[in-house]
């Protein structure tokens, strides 16, 4: 992987190499998923199974939060509410977000009731020693069970902060993958994973359906 960068110290080479293979997933195997999904082993190969991630799993877990029960514009507002002020122009540690605490997370960030999810989440990974104080934790001890025993966290977000942990195995399950399978195969989650062989890529194997569609649809091989 080649990168090139700006305004940074040859020493920060490494955290710039660790930060650019995380936000591509580069570490990643596909063996096994080309095994369980050979009828999209070209797409995997070109990436398909490769997830765009941020920075840290914190990062990746509270813009996760930002996105329930709300619009796509409103969550990139409410990131960038975050990068603006707790962040000073990046993304904030979890210490950060909680120095900046649940009324201005609500009032100014705007988060809504999202603030007391996003404050109780970042106190309880830190306290239980699940993420250190960069944001980073193992996806051993960040697993679907403990992510949802967390105060305002559901089956979605746990699902698709797996997912970004490169587990495939259970479907975010939100209202645009409900619409998507009514139409496209008339049935609800629940049978559209019952239908299927995928083993623990059930969430991979959805993606790359949803690929294929949109490739076809837009001529693309």
């Amino acid at each position: 992987m080649m990168l090139r960068w700006d305004g940074f110290a040859p020493a920060n080479l490494l955290e710039i190499h660790t930060r650019a293979r995380r936000w591509l997933s580069a570490d990643w195997p596909p063996a096994s998923a080309v095994a369980a999904l050979c009828e999209d082993e070209a797409l995997i190969a070109r990436g398909g199974g490769r997830l765009l991630r941020c920075s840290s799993f914190y990062e990746d877990f509270v813009k996760t939060v930002l996105t329930i029960n709300t619009s796509w514009s409103s969550t990139c507002r409410m990131a960038a509410a975050l990068v603006t002020e707790p962040g000073d122009g990046a993304f904030p540690s979890p210490e950060a977000v909680l120095d900046y605490g649940e009324a201005r997370l609500r009032e100014r960030a705007k988060l809504g009731f999202r603030a007391i999810t996003v404050v109780s989440a970042t106190r309880r990974l830190l306290d239980d020693g699940t993420i250190d104080a960069a944001g980073e934790g193992s996806p051993e001890n960040l697993g679907y069970d403990y992510l949802v025993s967390l105060k305002g966290i559901g089956p979605y977000a746990a699902a698709h902060c797996r997912v970004l942990l490169h587990d495939f195995s259970r479907l975010p399950v939100d209202s645009g993958v409900i619409a998507y399978l009514r139409e496209r195969y008339g049935c609800d989650p629940a049978e559209f994973a019952a239908s299927r062989s995928w083993g623990p890529y059930l969430a991979l194997g959805y993606r790359l359906a949803r690929l294929r569609d949109k490739l076809a649809a837009s001529g693309q091989t």
